[in-house]
């Protein structure tokens, strides 16, 4: 019988005739042996698998109270065997969160219900994240089956393998007759056989060392000997050393919003006991979660465990921190001592002997190593082998025991391919890396080298978020935003051009009646008048809507010169659809001139109410609007053919001559360059100053008014002051 099966064959065809079991008794007989041994267990299934535990409270509650279905991805098309350069081109493709989490597991495939990828009746290897939901489904799949929901021709059984290092050690760990002993069975061999068990089998990763060679010898031939039966092992990510062969590889995949909404209420009901204030609470801490501001927070509550303890902090405080670091160094905790310690895990490394705070110091030390590279985030293995060895003043052949611990231990550094290592979060090693650089600098010095070091990546867009969650851990940030606006101003200081544009600024922000602070009006004209900018209005708006700078509305003559620019881009437009297709369909071009004209009729009104504006240009300028393109689209097109470059030029000087923008810079592409990252740096500098810090508000008024002033004003401003 066992020959045929590994060939394939049916043993039947090959038995004596006298010997052969009648198939409709062996089929009643095995039904009947499955549903006594099911009876049998069911109880304790229930008992021991039908509860989980809740981060942030002191008790478990039941399973279909909480579990949200978690999906898997169907296919883990990652050989494990990427090239270090592939992987961090993939990133810097998309350099993003999200897209850290899945490097080396290769593309998403198609999601699918974690209960209905068993239909499949594959062996499944299924990883994830630490606390990204593995124990929770095989908990969900071993009580579905036991109620008689999935499978229930099958006997399920889920081992936590951790228990079977101590449990299988007086059967060798050879899966069959320790099954047969926790059945009470003498020969379980033709449940196997026939395929009517179901087997899960919880943490490969947590056995180690000789035990977990054996242990992974042992599941594989198990798997070999008795191919009808369904085998489930959960891992954390990349962390089993050679693949299994007949297992199809799935990843348990990350929250997606309607999960994140959907576990969020599970949670606050079971946690409040009332499901009308459960409701209320959950909906006050989704409103929060979804805000623009909590992007990052939302990045990282995307795991059961760690959006448990979003959830946790939001019950108890009735907010967010007001500072996000509380809850990334929370979440550190959490994974590095009372994730294991909640689950009775033991390692028996040397990273086991670290304090939790020396932990952190390393992970803190490793993460700055890295970032401080123009490739942030992947390390070799000898690389990361060596910062430890470093730190810790051990040997690097020990280093590399302590790398694999503290892979197992919290997860929070992985394995993404064959020796390539990086953390599984990039919120946690930015968090780590400002973490490590506010312990090394003095805060209270505008010299000091390390916080010196810190701002001169103001413009690196990778260091986005270590300059934000700086200037909210620092205690008294006034010298580092005083070091990150004078490193910013030097960016323009050597390029003439480039000083006069920002001389311009100030001047036409100075003749401009408007009731905004004069640094928002600055922004403005930074934004919209710029040769390289050009933009829908709901796209400068969002600048000022997401507090970048003080609200600013589009009004009177700073919406006139709004309007203006888009009515010139839109000119250009026009003339550029009309030459590359004159006989065509004109629904584009209708489209782009309705606009335009809109705008001119508004400008026209507009103006008018403004002497300084020019009465006989505007007269020239409203020719453009005696026409209605829906209606005389030819008589239109034949104007705009013969007067529509003659009109732009009016229409560009009327701006340059009376309304003082529309310039023509000629800056270079360097020039241009600059001005970009000169942008980005303010809009960080502003972010940071909004981001609730401690900063003292006559500090931070000082800097404001200082905002996209040329260099010649701000030392005029600075000798008054000293005056």
């Amino acid at each position: 019988m066992n020959v045929c099966t590994q060939l394939g064959l049916k043993w039947e065809d090959f038995a004596e005739p006298e010997a052969a079991e009648p198939v409709q008794n062996k089929d009643s007989n095995l039904d009947a042996l499955v549903q006594q041994v099911r009876s049998r267990l069911h109880d304790d299934i229930q008992r021991l698998h039908g509860t989980m535990p809740l981060w942030g409270v002191d008790r478990c509650v039941p399973l279909g109270d909480l579990f949200v279905d978690v999906n898997i991805l169907e296919k883990l098309s990652s050989s494990g065997k990427s090239e270090l350069d592939d992987l961090w081109q993939d990133f810097s493709n998309n350099p993003s969160y999200r897209s850290l989490d899945r490097i080396g597991l290769g593309r998403k495939q198609e999601r699918v219900s974690g209960l209905e990828v068993l239909a499949k009746n594959t062996n499944l290897m299924v990883v994830g994240k630490p606390g990204s939901g593995k124990t929770t489904y095989l908990q969900r799949v071993v009580t579905e089956c036991n109620a008689g929901n999935l499978q229930a021709h099958r006997i399920p059984v889920l081992i936590r393998l951790r228990d079977f290092v101590k449990d299988g050690r007086e059967v060798l760990y050879a899966l069959k007759p320790y099954l047969e002993k926790r059945w009470q069975l003498s020969d379980a061999e033709s449940l196997l056989k026939q395929g009517r068990v179901l087997v899960l089998l919880d943490g490969l990763d947590e056995v180690t060392g000789e035990d977990g060679k054996n242990i992974t010898n042992e599941i594989k031939k198990f798997a070999r000997d008795y191919p009808q039966v369904q085998v489930i092992v959960t891992c954390r990510t990349q962390s089993q050393e050679s693949r299994f062969e007949r297992f199809d590889y799935v990843e348990v995949a990350d929250f997606n919003e309607s999960q994140v909404r959907s576990f969020s209420e599970h949670w606050f009901k079971a946690v409040i006991g009332d499901e009308l204030v459960g409701l209320t609470k959950v909906q006050e801490f989704l409103e929060q979660l979804f805000r623009e501001e909590n992007k990052s927070i939302r990045e990282l509550a995307i795991t059961p465990i760690l959006l448990s303890l979003t959830c946790a902090v939001f019950h108890e405080n009735g907010k967010f921190y007001s500072k996000r670091s509380k809850l990334y160094e929370e979440g550190l905790e959490l994974l590095l001592e009372q994730w294991d310690k909640s689950r009775e895990i033991e390692r028996d490394e040397i990273y086991r002997d670290l304090s939790v705070e020396r932990k952190l110091e390393l992970l803190s030390y490793l993460a700055l190593k890295k970032f401080e590279q123009p490739q942030y985030v992947l390390f070799e293995q000898t690389e990361i082998e060596g910062y430890i060895a470093e730190f810790l003043g051990i040997e690097q052949r020990d280093s590399r025991a302590v790398l694999k611990a503290m892979e197992a231990q919290h997860g929070l550094l992985i394995e993404r391919s064959q020796k390539v290592w990086s953390f599984s979060h990039l919120t946690f090693q930015e968090y780590l890396v400002t973490r490590q650089i506010l312990a090394n600098c003095n805060p209270l010095s505008i010299n000091d080298p390390i916080l010196n070091k810190l701002v001169s990546h103001v413009i690196d867009k990778a260091w986005r978020e270590v300059f934000l969650l700086a200037s909210t851990m620092l205690e008294k940030p006034d010298f580092f935003f005083f070091l990150m606006k004078a490193i910013i101003d030097k960016l323009l200081l050597k390029y003439p051009p480039l000083q006069n544009f920002l001389i311009w600024i100030d001047q036409k922000s100075k003749s401009v009646d408007a009731p905004n602070k004069s640094a928002a009006i600055r922004a403005f004209y930074f934004n919209n008048c710029r040769t390289d900018f050009f933009g829908k209005i709901d796209d400068v708006s969002s600048y000022f809507k997401e507090k970048k700078i003080p609200d600013i509305y589009l009004e009177g003559e700073m919406a006139i010169d709004f309007d203006l620019r888009v009515a010139l881009e839109n000119s250009y437009n026009l003339d550029g659809y009309i030459q590359q297709d004159p006989e065509g369909d004109p629904d584009t071009n209708i489209y782009i001139y309705s606009h335009s004209l809109s705008l001119v009729n508004t400008l026209m009104s507009g103006l008018r109410t403004y002497p300084q504006s020019g009465e006989n240009m505007i007269e020239e300028l409203s020719q453009v609007c005696k026409y209605n393109p829906h209606q005389q689209w030819k008589e239109f097109k034949q104007w705009w053919q013969t007067n529509g470059k003659g009109w732009t030029k009016k229409l560009k000087l009327f701006m340059t001559e009376y309304r003082n923008i529309g310039h023509d810079w000629q800056f270079s592409e360097e020039q241009h360059k600059l001005l970009q990252q000169y942008n980005y740096a303010n809009e960080l500098l502003v972010d940071c100053l909004n981001s609730g810090c401690s900063i003292s508000q006559n500090v931070k008024q000082e800097i404001e008014e200082m905002l996209l002033l040329p260099i010649a004003e701000i030392e005029k401003r600075q000798r008054e002051k000293t005056d």
